[in-house]
């Protein structure tokens, strides 16, 4: 075979000196001796072994080529490296118009805020714990309860706000984000819940940021928010790289034609199932989340209005 097509090596721990085989021009990888998860990529074979997520396997191979896991390489004006054309086209910088890039932010923002258990999370059924981990604040020039948003690999990407004004009277936003993030580029909670993911085989996924933190005040830990109910490219493929059951846990006002154009954007459908509230209806509001019941009426839920989504 020529160099210029393929590269060939021994897979980690093994003795057959060609057995793993990366084609330069896509970096699409065959492994012989033992097995991938088809179809699979450079990507998927540093996760599979090193065994870790995704976006650390994106880092891992930015940090090794001597890239920035966080720049904007679109703008790069030279011959593109094949390997940079490769991470831009798994996963982009920018999705939406007019969205900032992804990009890390100094811990030091975090000093504008106190930082503390809120008494309203509190009410809703957040623990104080689960506000300390998540690391929920309170801005006194904003007047609104701050929830840092970070990466999958635990860099502050962002702050969201929730304001304490009475924001339908004075018609401002209820959520609002005082330091801008790409909300379509971010799991919510995916840098606290993937261990958790793994370990279950399942990943519930909620709209908003407190229901992460609500559900892990009850225990259930292998969940993240999208923040909204539309899916983006990025989101879908981080999901779906997870390699377990997917469970859209979508507030109660999404209808089930909206579930399924959501599903629709996912390539592998098996496991993909969604909470629809049939059998449980009549205690959801219009705008609750599965999770706002507590933990008995999610997992009630679960047993009895998960369902298959067919598209």
């Amino acid at each position: 075979m020529s160099d210029n097509i393929e590269i060939r090596s021994t897979r980690p721990g093994g003795s057959n000196p060609t057995s793993l085989q990366v084609f330069r021009d896509n970096l699409l990888v065959n492994c012989y001796s033992s097995p991938l998860p088809k179809p699979a990529d450079i990507i998927t074979l540093v996760q599979q072994y090193k065994d870790i997520s995704f976006s650390k396997a994106m880092y891992y191979i930015c940090d090794v080529c001597g890239y920035s896991y966080y720049s904007d390489y679109k703008n790069v004006k030279e011959e593109v490296d094949p390997i940079l054309s490769f991470l831009d086209s798994i996963e982009p910088k920018t999705e939406v118009k007019d969205e900032v890039p992804l990009r890390k932010i100094d811990e030091s923002v975090l000093n504008m805020y106190i930082s503390m258990p809120n008494w309203k999370f509190l009410e809703e059924g957040i623990s104080c714990e689960a506000q300390k981990l998540f690391e929920v604040g309170y801005s006194l020039n904003d007047n609104c309860i701050t929830i840092p948003v970070r990466d999958d690999l635990g860099s502050l990407v962002g702050v969201k706000g929730r304001t304490t004004l009475d924001y339908e009277k004075l018609k401002i936003s209820k959520y609002w984000y005082p330091v801008p993030t790409p909300k379509s580029l971010i799991l919510y909670g995916l840098d606290k819940t993937y261990e958790h993911i793994k370990s279950t085989g399942c990943v519930y996924v909620f709209e908003a940021e407190k229901s992460v933190q609500k559900a892990w005040s009850y225990g259930i830990k292998n969940s993240v928010s999208i923040g909204g109910h539309e899916l983006s490219e990025t989101q879908v493929l981080k999901l779906e790289r997870l390699g377990v059951e997917i469970v859209l846990a979508f507030d109660n006002n999404v209808t089930s034609d909206e579930i399924k154009d959501e599903a629709r954007k996912f390539v592998l459908r098996d496991n993909v199932y969604c909470l629809f509230a049939i059998k449980n209806t009549g205690v959801m509001g219009e705008k609750d989340a599965p999770i706002d019941h507590g933990s008995e009426f999610f997992m009630k839920m679960v047993q009895e209005d998960k369902y298959k989504i067919r598209v």
